[in-house]
């Protein structure tokens, strides 16, 4: 007879984790307590999130090289996008629909708060490169104050 383990992270289960469970099947990733809830809290944030947002608010004892691990897993898998602000802070968001579809708009660093928001904007032509180069991406960084900083500061 075998015995589950109920951790922590297993304790918050809701109707959406079948979905999750499907998604991670779907891009070939075993599926574990510790990658539905990183993916759980992904899902469920208003923004783009940083490691250490995820870590503050995952179950104590939740190891914080798992959280690297599968943070880079789920990009590698092209469930997340992951962007770099002028803070040097990666931060990642949920791809929902065409992953592909993600690198065609740009994103905005609010200047005070840290957040991140997709912007409906499409980010300017590739420029060229000379014979031989091979472009894999172009990131545009749009920064300033969203609009809760900006109506803080008022």
């Amino acid at each position: 007879m075998t015995t589950s383990r109920r951790t922590a992270s297993t304790a918050h289960i809701d109707e959406g984790d079948t979905k999750r469970r499907e998604r991670l099947a779907a891009v070939g990733l075993r599926i574990t307590a510790n990658r539905l809830a990183v993916l759980r809290l992904v899902e469920k944030a208003p923004v783009a999130v940083s490691h250490a947002d995820l870590e503050a608010v995952l179950p104590q004892g939740f190891d914080r090289v798992t959280l690297y691990r599968t943070l880079d897993s789920f990009v590698e898998a092209r469930l997340l996008s992951a962007t770099v602000g002028a803070d040097r802070v990666r931060r990642f968001s949920l791809l929902s629909g065409d992953p592909a579809g993600h690198h065609d708009h740009l994103h905005f660093h609010c200047d005070d708060c840290g957040r991140v928001f997709c912007l409906p904007a499409k980010p300017p032509r590739t420029p060229s490169v000379p014979q031989g180069f091979q472009v894999e991406g172009a990131d545009l960084y749009v920064h300033g104050h969203c609009a809760d900083c900006t109506l803080a500061h008022r």
